[in-house]
């Protein structure tokens, strides 16, 4: 099965989902691949798990090569089992780092639901301890939903407003009905539903996965008016605003950030000193977003035109060789 590593302090780009390797061992062990960057988990030929580069790939692992590893020899305990600290590479020497993890369990997901239930879409965290009938719960950033399983086995996202800690109870705004067997929410491979008026649909642009992919740079054109939100914006690394993404403004004082009305906002200092618990701006998505980046949106964008928002057309937000 995947494993989820954790390494907030350093080598963070080790950090994310690892999948086993089909048809292939390293020094008789299992071995998995990072989905997103050129990492793997495997075990070394001191029989130390350790997490190394292409440099351990090109010595098929012979090797003890490596940037993490965990110093007790595991004896044919998965990862995942070990008992003991974790040490990374800090400069020239390594270092135990307690909060280095490696968990079956994935400790954030991203659910995008465009075409409704959009107040669903955004980030969940793990919540440590939690499980609901036997498996792990996660828990939006900001709003009340979680994300948890049934007693009849299906994993579903659900919120009670009036008393948060009865979820369990909640009617599902978004559920895949296929039993999950122990597959986690972002493994499922079947379609999920959400509620639409008193019944379940299929939507299959809903997704949930341990990856968003959050444009680093985005470009923004305003030609008509609203010209000063204009330019290019930078993600704000480990920052979010209402469970998604946030953006700077590169010279300026504007901010790209999702509301409380899930929708994509140009705000200005403003915004900011509420801390994003808003929907104030000039610029809006005109449809909340549901998780799609703003470089994606298919709609149009309002600006604000003296008293008025007023769809423009020529309003364009574009990502750095955006992969289609």
């Amino acid at each position: 099965s995947p494993l989820y590593v954790q390494s907030p302090n350093g080598q963070q780009r080790c950090a994310g989902e690892y999948v086993p390797v089909v048809d292939a061992m390293a020094n008789d062990q299992p071995l998995w691949e990072h989905i997103g960057s050129k990492c793997w988990l495997y075990s070394g030929t001191n029989g130390m798990w350790i997490i190394g580069g292409a440099d351990a790939k090109a010595k098929d692992f012979n090797c003890t090569r490596g940037v993490i590893y965990c110093r007790v020899p595991h004896g044919g305990t998965m990862p995942d089992k070990m008992v003991g600290n974790w040490l990374r590479l800090d400069g020239e020497t390594f270092r135990e780092d307690a909060a280095i993890s490696v968990s079956v369990k994935p400790p954030s997901l991203y659910v995008v639901s465009p075409n409704g239930q959009q107040k669903c879409a955004g980030e969940y965290r793990l919540v440590p301890g939690e499980t609901v009938n036997g498996q792990p719960v996660w828990k939006h950033r900001k709003t009340i939903f979680r994300v948890f399983s049934s007693r009849e086995g299906s994993w579903r996202i659900a919120g009670n407003e009036d008393r948060e800690g009865d979820f369990r109870d909640s009617e599902p705004v978004i559920e895949c009905e296929v039993p999950h067997r122990g597959t986690m929410p972002n493994r499922i491979g079947a379609v999920w539903s959400r509620l639409d008026g008193q019944e379940l649909v299929e939507d299959s642009a809903i997704a949930v996965t341990t990856v968003v992919h959050k444009p680093a740079k985005l470009h923004v054109k305003s030609p008509n008016g609203q010209q000063r939100s204009a330019g290019e914006y930078v993600l704000v690394a480990g920052a979010q605003a209402n469970g998604h993404p946030l953006w700077r403004q590169m010279g300026g004082k504007y901010w790209l950030y999702s509301g409380t009305n899930g929708m994509w906002i140009f705000g200005s200092s403003v915004a900011k000193e509420k801390n994003f618990d808003c929907s104030r701006g000039v610029i809006y998505s005109n449809a909340q977003h549901g998780g799609v980046m703003p470089d994606r949106l298919k709609s149009l964008w309002l600006r604000l035109d003296g008293e008025a928002f007023h769809e423009d057309e020529a309003i364009a937000v574009e990502a750095d060789h955006a992969p289609r």
